[in-house]
């Protein structure tokens, strides 16, 4: 199951989310790079949020509104074809 990181663009102040796995009870590992490839997980000055499905992570990144990369929050919601 995959669960989201919320984290802010120390330059831009930006929040990108990364994609990551659960390891153990509490804590999960997330990939390098933001869902929309523009955010290296180095580049991290605060994470707002980590290791939260999908249901919760759709409404605080709705909370934070419009400083969340919208090609991220995108992927928390289903396209229909």
């Amino acid at each position: 199951m995959s669960v989201y990181s919320l984290k802010k663009m120390g330059d831009t102040e930006e929040l990108h989310l990364f994609e990551g796995e659960m390891v153990g009870l509490k804590s999960c590992k997330t990939g390098q790079k933001s869902i929309c490839g523009k955010m290296d997980k180095a580049d991290n000055s605060e994470t707002m949020f980590a290791c939260v499905e999908e249901g919760e992570a759709r409404e605080r990144c709705a909370e934070a509104g419009r400083r969340v990369c919208g090609t991220c929050v995108s992927r928390l919601y289903a396209t229909y074809s």
